[in-house]
């Protein structure tokens, strides 16, 4: 089967500029080697040079059987700094970006030689531009709910192609574009049908006579004094033309 033919369609350098800690690395071997080969620089910069040449003389009787153990101790020390800085410094190079490179179905990040990472369009989720105060504003989101940042120098640009990119792949292969999640769509609307069509299922002219009743039987009862009034007011009006004024 015949492979669809890639294309570099953008590439962007990395947002750092100089690896400090490659630099300092570089600098701890340099030491190092400095030391084995029995030149101490710090020792030379930092040691003040003091005291006379007979008291040298008288010491170096004494120093002479600990000169070898001394010596050995430095180029141990001397040997370690380059291990160490030779460690750090594959590390940086092996880890720091150094450009991003968006082909035609994949986005390849370049590192230090040899190394370098391909990540499928096939295996993008999502790519988002989100500008906050700290952190990488470009993140891509992979099917596996991984998250990588891209540590560009021109966000935006990034984003267009990187977007545009993954967009005309998933329309050319339709079955890696993301499914949309069904899960819990229509449950509201389903209820909101269901109570719409139990509410009109109840008859308009319903008799509320019972409800009524009920009410009655809820309210309190009257006080004695309030019943006398009301039957007074009832006889001065029934009785009478001109009914005397009603006292609260």
């Amino acid at each position: 089967m015949q492979q669809p033919e890639t294309t570099l369609i953008y590439w962007a350098p990395s947002r750092v500029r100089f690896n400090l800690t490659l630099i300092l690395a570089a600098v701890v071997i340099v030491l190092g080697l400095l030391q084995a080969a029995g030149f101490d620089p710090l020792a030379a910069a930092c040691s003040p040079r003091t005291g006379s040449e007979s008291s040298a003389t008288s010491e170096g009787n004494q120093g002479e059987g600990s000169a070898p153990a001394t010596e050995s101790t430095n180029r141990g020390s001397a040997w370690l700094l380059v291990i160490v800085g030779l460690g750090v410094g594959a590390y940086s190079w092996l880890t720091s970006p150094r450009q991003y490179r968006v082909y035609s179905d994949a986005l390849i990040i370049m590192f230090g030689m040899p190394r370098r990472r391909t990540i499928h369009f096939s295996d993008i989720r999502e790519v988002v531009l989100d500008r906050g105060f700290m952190g990488d504003p470009l993140w891509v989101y992979t099917v596996n709910r991984r998250r990588i940042p891209l540590q560009v120098r021109e966000p935006e640009e990034m984003h267009r192609y990187l977007d545009g990119a993954v967009k005309d792949f998933w329309r050319a292969n339709p079955q890696y574009a993301p499914q949309p999640d069904e899960e819990g769509e229509g449950d509201g609307a389903t209820d909101v049908v269901e109570s719409t069509a139990a509410d009109g299922s109840e008859p308009a002219g319903e008799p509320r006579a019972e409800t009524t009743t009920d009410a009655a039987e809820d309210a309190p009862e009257r006080s004695p004094r309030s019943r006398r009034r009301s039957l007074r007011d009832d006889t001065y009006e029934a009785g009478d033309d001109e009914s005397p004024p009603r006292f609260s």
